[in-house]
């Protein structure tokens, strides 16, 4: 009978040892957990700045495009206005290079 006793007293100690290492677990377990939630925040910030950051740019560059396009028309008119008047387009150049020269004088001083 006296086996018994030490029997349960090493059971005891086997089962706060156990109880121990489940602690230390759970608690290890649960800081690792904090972290990763910590990250996954961070992360989320990040790429929450990211597109806005690219949102901004974006729109930057849609005004951008719409200013040139206006500018276009506007360049793309002023030619067609321009072309009835225009000398050199109905000039026929000849293949004299001396010719061309003094077109692209002409040319330059339109």
């Amino acid at each position: 009978m006296s086996s018994r006793p030490e029997l349960k007293i090493c059971d005891t100690l086997e089962g706060a040892e156990d109880e121990g290492r489940r602690i230390k677990r759970r608690e290890k377990n649960r800081v690792a957990a904090q972290k990763s939630r910590k990250r996954q925040t961070q992360r989320a910030d990040q790429l929450h700045q990211a597109c806005e950051h690219l949102e901004q740019r974006n729109r930057k560059l849609r005004q951008e495009v719409d200013s040139l396009s206006e500018e276009q028309r506007l360049l793309s008119e002023a030619l067609r206005s321009h072309e009835p008047f225009c000398l050199i387009m109905h000039c026929s150049f000849s293949s004299n290079s001396s010719s061309l020269q003094g077109d692209s004088i002409v040319a330059l001083s339109h």
